[in-house]
């Protein structure tokens, strides 16, 4: 069974500044430090190799990378 809809999605762009803010606040709320520290450990190579469920809000921080990558 379907549903009908008539509602419109509208697609809002994103300013690099905005959302390199919305990853900062992602990397604090989740893993407790700023976006540059996380971003400087993800180049050095931390989390290579490790299972994203081990580090807590690791997975909700990498589902934000494309906005700043």
């Amino acid at each position: 069974m379907s549903t009908r809809t008539d509602s419109k999605v509208e697609v809002v762009p994103v300013s690099d500044d905005d959302a390199y803010e919305m990853f900062d606040q992602v990397t604090r709320e989740q893993m407790g430090i700023p976006a540059a520290e996380f971003l400087a450990r993800w180049d050095a190579g931390e989390f290579e190799g490790i299972d994203f469920d081990s580090v807590p809000g690791l997975v909700e921080v990498w589902m934000y990378l494309p906005f700043v990558r």
